[in-house]
């Protein structure tokens, strides 16, 4: 008790230790790092400074380095810009007992959470939220979900309300203070000079790590605003006044357009986006495909069975008794419209199609959805395995899900995707939610899978109950592959229909391999060794850079050649800045993947849409 209590104390007595936030200036940068790789120095004429235009002339000197001993600095007393506080609800590992919530990294609904290291790797949480990585008590990264906690700082984590102050306070180089329970962050000068320092590295970095990568890359823009980062930042460094904070705000925003323009158009890449369908019309329709082709999106993975429903007039819904249409779209046939007005764009559209999740409208509410019709065909936990009434995933939208055991469910799937490929086009089916509903903690009550039909039919074999089986024994491992087994039986069988029809098969896969294999029974890496898939489409739910890094890495290593990785890019679901999303793709690039399927078209605002179609998604014609 002693030990534990002393580990606690520590903790606390560091976390209260971090109110100490440095007010001294960054320290400036080398102006002359990019220029010197090529041994020429840009510079702009007045009429090309008006044009927005930079050339590079071999006869004009280079730039000298500039540092503290070359600038005269005569600060005035730093003033507080902006500050907020919040109560902090927990602080990990600290509170052990506020373990107990079900929630991924125990960050429950509207909560503040502090991470520190003796957490682990990392935080651990889902996509619906917002962190901030704080490294000497400055916020040097904003990501969204699962962030990896640094070694000398860590993370703030936020949910709902939390999640909004988190959005509204938190910018890269706030301050941070941690007294007891509270937060405050506050924001000075030094806070936008810290943040345009960042960016200007970010563009350096990126420069020389694609160097070898883009030979025919126009860098003019690059250097013309990287020039004008730098020299607005240098300028920013005089004094604490009003006109030195202008300057640092030119910088970041220069650096930013600086950034846009280092990653050039690909040809041969996919570029692709998940949409859910809200059109109603052909005009509607061809209204947003035609944004989707300005953006430079090649490839659309069309939502067209969810929540249990068709966005098309199903024949094979009809045969089963369930809903014939999704009834925003009665009267109405969106797929044949999407399809054909794609094709005529050069865009491809694939089927993106939620194989065992029927949405979270209660079934008693819908007397010709597919749960009100087949009752026995819903996933139920071992603790409600006898229940009678509907079972919900409090942790997913608090939806239903089939039962990926009984063959009825496999065969209904099947017969819905055959109708879609024969009746359609499509270039390609996307499978999501082939897998068990998630196991959020070791809660063996919580595991999925345990419907009569799968009891019985483990019963012929094993001749127990999977009820009865202890887990962390041999029979629990048979019962768990017996789920894996079921999950990819259906993907196998889907594979054997699309092969024949000549239609692309690629599926949504959850990065970590052993996560994937323990929590939802998806075996996604058997899938891969059986070529049964000719592409996945990992979801990275997170904005942390390094951690998107090594998932992808393992992902490529588990990857046969043959198939292609098309990572799923959350920047835009999770609110991160534009400028993430590019970083993300250039991590994606420097692995020589195939491309990128951005979550989701509904959450890319205009500023999305504006960086992809500045260079990366957008050839320029200069």
């Amino acid at each position: 008790m002693k030990n534990i209590f002393l580990k606690i104390t520590i903790v606390l007595l560091l976390l209260t230790n971090l109110v100490l936030a440095s007010s001294a200036p960054i320290d400036p940068i080398s102006v002359d790092k990019i220029y010197s790789m090529e041994n020429k120095t840009p510079y702009l004429s007045k009429q090309e400074e008006k044009q927005a235009l930079y050339v590079k002339d071999k006869t004009v000197k280079k730039e000298k380095k500039f540092n503290d001993e070359n600038i005269k600095v005569n600060y005035s007393p730093e003033k507080i810009i902006s500050q907020s506080s919040r109560r902090i609800n927990a602080i990990y590992p600290v509170d052990d007992e506020t373990l107990s919530n079900v929630y991924p990294g125990y960050r429950g609904p509207n909560q503040l959470v502090i991470y520190t290291k003796e957490f682990g790797r990392t935080t651990g949480t889902n996509e619906f939220g917002k962190e901030a990585v704080v490294v000497d008590n400055i916020v040097v990264a904003l990501t969204g979900a699962n962030s990896k906690i640094p070694r000398d700082g860590y993370v703030i984590s936020g949910h709902g309300s939390a999640k909004k102050w988190i959005s509204d306070n938190l910018k890269i180089g706030t301050k941070i203070e941690i007294t007891e329970r509270t937060i405050k962050a506050y924001t000075t000068i030094d806070s936008y000079r810290f943040f345009a320092k960042s960016k200007i590295e970010a563009v350096e970095d990126v420069l020389v790590s694609t160097k070898s990568d883009y030979n025919n890359r126009d860098d003019k823009y690059i250097y013309y605003y990287l020039k004008k980062a730098k020299q607005q930042y240098k300028k920013s460094l005089k004094d604490n006044s009003d006109n030195s904070l202008a300057c640092a705000k030119e910088s970041i925003e220069s650096a930013t357009l600086a950034y846009r323009y280092t990653l050039p158009y690909l040809e041969n890449e996919l570029k692709g986006t998940w949409i859910r369908p809200t059109e109603k019309s052909l005009s509607e329709i061809q209204k947003t495909l035609d944004k989707i082709k300005a953006t430079g999106i090649n490839n659309v993975f069309l939502e067209t069975y969810f929540h249990g429903r068709t966005i098309f007039p199903s024949l094979v819904m009809k045969e089963y008794g369930f809903e014939e249409q999704n009834p925003d779209f009665v009267g109405f046939d969106p797929l044949s419209i999407w399809v054909l007005e794609g094709h005529k764009r050069g865009i491809k559209i694939h089927t993106w199609f939620e194989s065992f999740y029927v949405g979270n409208k209660s079934p008693e509410l819908y007397p010709k959805s597919i749960l009100a019709q087949k009752p026995e065909w819903m996933n139920r936990t071992k603790q409600k395995a006898d229940y009678e009434g509907y079972v919900s995933h409090p942790q997913e939208h608090n939806g239903y899900f089939l039962d990926p055991a009984n063959p009825e469910v496999s065969e209904f799937l099947l017969k819905l995707i055959d109708e879609i490929t024969t009746r359609y086009k499509v270039d390609g089916v996307n499978i999501d939610y082939a897998r068990y509903p998630n196991i959020a903690k070791e809660n063996y009550n919580n595991q999925w899978g345990y419907t009569k039909f799968a009891r019985e039919e483990f019963m012929q074999t094993y001749e127990i109950d999977p009820i009865e089986i202890e887990p962390d024994t041999s029979m629990w491992n048979n019962w768990c592959e017996y789920r894996r087994d079921k999950v990819t039986n259906y993907i196998q069988k889907v594979s054997r229909l699309l092969k024949r029809k000549n239609v692309l098969f690629s599926a949504v896969i959850f990065p970590d391999y052993r996560i994937s294999l323990k929590t939802k029974y998806q075996d996604w890496t058997r899938w891969l060794d059986e070529k049964y898939l000719q592409a996945v489409t990992p979801l990275i739910l997170t904005g942390d850079d390094e951690l998107a890094k090594s998932m992808l890495e393992e992902i490529k290593r588990k990857t046969p050649q043959a198939i292609n990785i098309y990572p799923g890019l959350f920047a835009g679901f999770i609110e991160s800045d534009p400028e993430d999303l590019l970083r993300q793709i250039h991590i994606v690039r420097k692995l020589k993947l195939d491309g990128v399927v951005l979550f989701d078209w509904a959450h890319l605002n205009q500023d999305y849409l504006n960086v992809l179609k500045t260079s990366v998604f957008k050839s320029q014609i200069y």
